[in-house]
């Protein structure tokens, strides 16, 4: 009994030990990809704000992305693409914003756990 019990505790401890590695992964999967949606919001808000041609091309392309996702959101959609448009749609509406003075283009928010 004493042995069955032992292979019990290693085999829960295996199971922890893969959460835990899955976790790791997506936990890192997650912040590579707010880094990335750092850089391009920053972007695309600062093209959105220069005043030039580029600017205007650009605010037609984020609008027509707008309604696009507008027409997306009225299709009977699954639960995690429901949550997909409705970020998209989030971050379109945050880029047709102007921004103020207060509102700085790049901005790193601190954040995560210290050791």
């Amino acid at each position: 009994m004493a042995a069955r019990s032992g292979w019990i505790l290693r085999a829960e401890q295996q199971a922890m030990a893969d959460l835990n590695a899955v976790l790791t992964r997506l936990n890192d999967r997650l912040l590579r990809l707010e880094g990335e949606l750092f850089v391009l919001r920053s972007l695309a808000r600062a093209t959105l704000t220069a005043g030039d041609d580029h600017a205007e091309r650009m605010r037609k392309l984020v609008e027509a992305a707008r309604v696009a996702l507008d027409d997306e959101a009225q299709r009977p959609l699954d639960k995690p693409t429901r949550k997909y448009v409705e970020a998209a749609s989030a971050m379109v509406d945050e880029l047709l914003v102007e921004p103020t003075k207060a509102r700085p283009l790049f901005t790193v928010i601190d954040g995560g756990k210290s050791s």
